[in-house]
């Protein structure tokens, strides 16, 4: 139940520290909700083999560090994703399907001297075309204010200049504090390095999100929705294509697949694991 006196963050968080410790009571959680081990925080059916070598190519030092945590937004896409790794032909995603690879923290350089390239949460690859996925967890429930290095306008001259989203980087950077929920900023930088990496295939930036069963209970989950549909009435027309959804719309969205036969059951234990009110 929520609790007036607790914040959005603190409740959503006890709610999955709690629901972890339930479903796995064989692992040990520190006082922050960390286990020890990246793979004490796997549901059934999800193996370390399918995506550690993703993850430790990438620059976010997951393994070690955030991705230990029971509301881990990375480990949320591992979760959700990785059993599509050996065969990505069967994972279906707004805008895409038939894929012939799929990646963890997969970074896509925008061609900047000196800056960090994105990493992708998650990218599947397919004669179609990309989709790009950024996944959060709890990151919107903290405000948000957007910041661009000077790089991004002195060194970006190609086709990205001429869309909404380098429109919407530069109102950004006069108006820092357009978004308060949504990382509008990040979400930006992303579309920049997955158009310069796969700028000769359609593309789409996928902006995953979960929530509560009870996302009613706070105004925060309403603001953060008003919020993507203000950003993505912004960025329309250009440049990758931006979809958003949460994590359960997703889950619902794969209950009507046929196909593979053990997808019922892995949604079944997404939602036992990540399924809950706030």
């Amino acid at each position: 139940m929520a609790s007036s006196t607790r914040s959005p963050l603190t409740a959503c968080r006890s709610a999955l520290i709690h629901r972890f410790a339930r479903s796995a009571p064989e692992a040990v959680l520190d006082e922050k909700g960390y286990v020890s081990e990246a793979s004490q925080n796997l549901i059934e059916g999800v193996r370390l083999v399918d995506f550690e070598a993703d993850l430790r190519q990438g620059d976010g030092n997951e393994m070690e560090g955030k991705f230990r945590a029971a509301h881990s937004s990375s480990a949320l896409a591992v979760n959700t994703f990785a059993p599509f790794k050996s065969n990505p032909a069967a994972l279906q995603l707004p805008r895409g399907g038939g894929f012939a690879s799929l990646r963890f923290e997969r970074k896509c350089p925008h061609g900047l001297a000196g800056r960090r390239s994105p990493n992708l949460d998650v990218v599947a690859e397919g004669p179609s075309g990309v989709v790009a996925v950024e996944s959060k967890c709890l990151e919107p429930l903290t405000a948000h204010a957007a910041k661009f290095a000077p790089a991004y306008d002195a060194e970006i001259r190609d086709g990205r200049r001429g869309t909404a989203w380098f429109q919407e980087m530069l109102r950004l950077v006069e108006e820092r504090r357009t978004y308060r929920w949504l990382d509008a900023a990040q979400l930006v930088k992303h579309a920049f390095g997955v158009a310069y990496t796969f700028a000769d295939r359609p593309m789409t930036l996928l902006y995953l999100f979960w929530e509560p069963s009870n996302p009613e209970v706070y105004p925060i989950f309403a603001e953060h929705r008003a919020e993507v549909t203000r950003f993505a009435a912004s960025i329309a027309g250009g440049g990758p294509e931006f979809v958003a959804m949460s994590y359960p719309e997703l889950w619902r969205s794969w209950d009507a697949c046929p196909q593979p036969e053990w997808l019922r059951a892995h949604v079944g234990r997404l939602r036992a694991r990540y399924g809950v009110a706030a």
